[in-house]
């Protein structure tokens, strides 16, 4: 097992950054290059990149690779070129975290999206490396973020640690574990109703339920199907359907039982956006008032989420979310 010391991962954020090394085997297993993007790569294989989202307001992952060796992620407003995706939201960037209303500060939409000048914009700064670990089987690597306002951005809201671990299932499926922790270390942290959150992905088009080239179908742990699955609460859900290629492909989030509000509510939709949300009940149940999923973090304390994000190849019954989710709920 390849294991990197405590004292070597420590430094390793200040040479990554600075030198844009490469940390690990290129040849076999896990390893990092670079570090704008930080490219991770196993067994020489580019599967992802962490971008720092300087211009786009928040940290975002793009591409996304899957098993089939497809982009499972849109690749539009980052590459052109692909006649069968849609250019709508541009703030939708691979797979991301974002809140939409942070102490009056939208953390979803980004500066410079010029359909969206009347909104008062925050900023997710990324800060850089703060650890890597690796072997054989998975990469775990830290980063840390401050959640600042765009037009004063010594302003600072509060701030969040970031842990990533990738790995691959022995079925050749993509797993990716986040765990996310918001610290209120700038007073106190004010998150409002909103259904524009949390952790989120939009998906290729292909995964999308409606129009060309769309073969996706959307299901959840309750049994609810397609449309019926958004805004619902739920301890996972999945998009099925084929990549570019035709491949039986699909993208499963579980949100796991020490998460905030687990079950989650889910902003599940047809065209393809896929994010769990556990501040959104006010505007995802008709029954409950605006405000209903409002939320303090009070100054000096903190808030964790923890998701399972699982990019597989095969069909949904294949894939068995179910039993993926019980074996993330017993850790």
């Amino acid at each position: 097992m390849r294991l990197l010391s405590p004292i070597f991962a420590f430094l390793s954020c200040f040479l990554f950054a600075a030198e844009g090394q490469t940390i690990g085997n290129t040849g076999s297993g896990w390893s990092i290059r670079g570090s704008e993007p930080i490219g991770i790569y196993f067994d020489g294989k580019h599967v992802s990149d962490y971008h720092a989202g300087k211009e786009e307001g928040k940290p975002f992952f793009y591409p996304v690779m899957g098993p089939t060796g497809e982009n499972m992620t849109r690749h539009w407003p980052m590459k052109d070129g692909f006649e069968d995706e849609e250019q709508d939201h541009i703030h939708h960037r691979g797979m991301w975290f974002g809140l939409g209303k942070v102490n009056g500060l939208d953390f979803w939409h980004f500066y410079g999206d010029d359909k969206k000048k009347d909104k008062t914009f925050g900023k997710i700064v990324h800060k850089g490396m703060n650890g890597v670990k690796m072997d054989g089987n998975s990469l775990i690597f830290s980063v840390k973020s401050d959640w600042v306002a765009q037009a004063d951005q010594k302003k600072r809201i509060c701030s969040d640690d970031r842990e990533f671990t990738f790995s691959y299932r022995k079925d050749g499926a993509l797993v990716v574990e986040t765990k996310l922790t918001l610290n209120a270390d700038a007073g106190d942290v004010e998150i409002k109703d909103d259904k524009e959150g949390a952790w989120s992905i939009r998906t290729i088009p292909t995964l999308r339920l409606e129009g060309e080239p769309a073969k996706g179908h959307i299901s959840n742990s309750e049994g609810d199907l397609d449309r019926a699955a958004w805004g619902k609460r739920a301890a996972w859900v999945n998009y099925a359907g084929e990549d570019r290629a035709g491949n039986s492909v699909g993208i499963a989030i579980l949100d796991h039982p020490s998460s905030f509000r687990h079950p989650t509510w889910w902003h599940a939709r047809h065209y393809g956006l896929f994010t769990a949300n556990p501040f959104g009940q006010g505007n995802f149940e008709k029954e409950t008032e605006i405000g209903a999923g409002d939320h303090t973090i009070k100054a000096g304390e903190s808030l964790t989420f923890r998701y399972l994000t699982i990019f597989y190849q095969g069909t949904a019954e294949e894939a068995d979310v179910a039993a993926a989710f019980k074996e993330f709920s017993d850790r």
